[in-house]
């Protein structure tokens, strides 16, 4: 076996520290979670603010996929990064909001954003801050897209995007409300009237069950409830209802069905647990709150009393076959299992969709054979000069963060179209400092259970139910994190080949290479020859951080270094 020498130069850092690469927007999670090791959460919060305007938001709704990254998970658990972004945000002076520059200097141009979610507020507020006259227009009367009309305030309190929405305002930017645009003549004129559009209207539109009896009073789609409960319509549900999808808003129709009356909520989902799309706190939540959930099951058809109104639900049993499209296994009926469910209700929710009804071909942009507007992948502009298409209305319903990603994208290229863009100058540095560790148990520490209400008091829809950490368990569970952001340098000039290091290491990270079982890649390969047999290498997947090699080495060969980087 050979192994491969490259350069760590500033990339290969970059791609290393887990999970700011696995994040869309490249947070930096282990700095914040470092400033929350040191009781700085208005640090920590700044450092949040500096990838997107909303971590006190994602801190409860963001499918973090940060935490599938991170390497504490090759120990025991991943960190709990995205609680203890709520951390950050929970526990600061609540009138921080992020840094403003002083003087914005105006580029005498104007941007129109179709949609005030999560994608054209983030777009929104870069550009403002780049000196735009910015625009915002919604369908809805509130702002937040699917954040306000899409998840229940027992999960996001409304006043948590309301402080985004105000800090979007003050910027100078307008939002006009109860403004959606009706149609291809509309959007024309908007591309026509302003120096470009972002066209970030969201996935509002829910597909359909596509069997008998879906036009049964009290059958609803998931997308129509959750804005109905959310713009105060749906205030109450009958008895039994039964919830199709395994998506996070299947789960949110389940939970909030019981919060509106219902005796008895069930979830009928076609595959298993496992290929189920809602997190797994989600579920767990779910099910703690004695939600059914009906895996493998499929509805094949809705049965109806005398006067039209949803009686049962009729289903059958599935088994699982060959890996589909999406790499889930497909779900194949079993013959003659079918089975009823009595249902006073049922919430289709079965997925989400873009409304293309105001954008044709005639407009000049192409249409993929999905029927979604196709877009350069660097810049996710159409081929409508002007025109950029970005968040769920391009792809679909994903996570919170990966539409910001977008917002952020396209606010970068829209400067760059109107040649007025500066360039983004980032300057890397390395400083000689050990992590700071509040205890040497770090390594073996649990994860930490965040808070919750209990089941006696948690009915009310606009009750809150997760609380995050309180301030011990925040700093217990911020003490987990390996701080990936710190590494070791080994100078090889210095180093006398004892072994110390690797006697010490408690993760045996450290090994003792000969010349010959190693190949090189690129420049790297001319600082390493001379006269030498072996070399001392790490295992930057294994180490945890814990510096007993640098305090080991009898030459002081080994040294501790933070990876920082700034924008100039």
């Amino acid at each position: 076996m050979k192994y491969s020498v490259v350069e760590a130069d500033e990339k290969w850092f970059q791609e290393n520290i887990n999970c700011q690469h696995a994040c869309p927007a490249h947070t930096p999670a282990s700095n914040y979670i470092e400033r929350l090791q040191e009781g700085d959460y208005a640090g920590a919060l700044q450092l949040n603010f500096m990838a997107n305007l909303f971590p006190h938001i994602l801190g409860r709704v963001c499918t973090h996929p940060c935490e599938a990254a991170c390497r504490r998970g090759s120990i025991d658990r991943p960190v709990a990064i995205c609680t203890l972004k709520r951390v950050a945000a929970d526990y600061a002076d609540q009138n921080i909001h992020p840094e403003k520059p002083k003087n914005i200097k105006s580029t005498g141009k104007k941007v129109a954003v179709v949609g005030a979610g999560p994608s054209g507020l983030a777009a929104a507020n870069d550009l403002a801050l780049l000196g735009y006259a910015v625009t915002v227009f919604e369908a809805l009367p509130m702002a937040g897209g699917m954040l306000s009309v899409g998840i229940p305030p027992y999960r996001l309190p409304w006043h948590k995007i309301n402080s985004a929405v105000k800090w979007i305002e003050d910027l100078g930017i307008e939002i006009k409300f109860n403004s959606p645009v009706k149609n291809e003549e509309e959007l024309d004129a908007l591309i026509k009237g302003y120096d470009a559009v972002y066209l970030a209207a969201g996935a509002h539109k829910s597909p359909s069950l596509d069997i008998a009896g879906e036009d049964l009073n009290g059958v609803v789609h998931g997308i129509k409830f959750m804005k109905d409960l959310n713009l105060g319509h749906q205030k109450k549900v009958p008895s039994k209802v039964a919830v199709v999808g395994g998506g996070f808003t299947a789960i949110d129709c389940a939970r909030s069905s019981l919060r509106l009356g219902a005796k008895e909520a069930s979830i009928i989902y076609r595959r298993t647990l496992k290929e189920m799309p809602a997190g797994e706190l989600e579920v767990s939540m779910a099910e703690e709150e004695a939600i059914k959930i009906l895996f493998l099951t499929t509805p094949i058809k809705i049965h109806g009393d005398k006067d039209g109104n949803v009686k049962m639900i009729e289903c059958l049993k599935n088994k699982l076959g060959e890996p589909d499209s999406s790499g889930r296994r497909r779900p194949e009926p079993i013959q003659g299992s079918e089975f009823t469910v009595p249902v006073d209700m049922v919430v289709a929710a079965i997925g989400q969709s873009a409304d293309m009804g105001f954008v044709s071909e005639g407009l000049g942009v192409k249409l993929t054979k999905w029927g979604s507007i196709e877009v350069n992948s660097e810049t996710l502009m159409s081929d409508r000069e002007g025109l950029f298409v970005g968040g769920d209305y391009l792809t679909g319903p994903r996570n919170v963060i990966e539409v910001i990603a977008d917002g952020r994208k396209v606010a970068r290229a829209i400067d760059e179209y109107l040649g007025v863009a500066q360039k983004r100058e980032i300057s890397y540095f390395f400083a000689d400092r050990d992590p700071v560790r509040n205890r040497d148990d770090y390594d073996a520490l649990p994860r930490q259970k965040q808070q919750a209400l209990s089941m006696d008091v948690r009915w009310d829809v606009d009750k809150e139910v997760e609380l995050g950490f309180t301030k011990s368990d925040a700093q217990k569970e911020a003490d987990r994190c390996l701080l990936c952001h710190y590494n070791i340098f080994i100078d090889d000039q210095k180093c006398v080949l004892c072994g110390g290091c690797i006697d010490i290491c408690p993760n045996n990270c450290i090994m003792m290479m000969s010349r010959d079982k190693i190949e090189f890649e690129g420049a790297i390969e001319g600082e390493l020859t001379g006269d030498w047999d072996a070399v001392m290498a790490i295992d930057e997947e294994k180490c945890i951080r814990c510096g007993l090699c640098v305090r080991r080495c009898p030459v002081d060969a080994i040294k501790m270094k933070r990876f920082s980087y700034a924008e100039k």
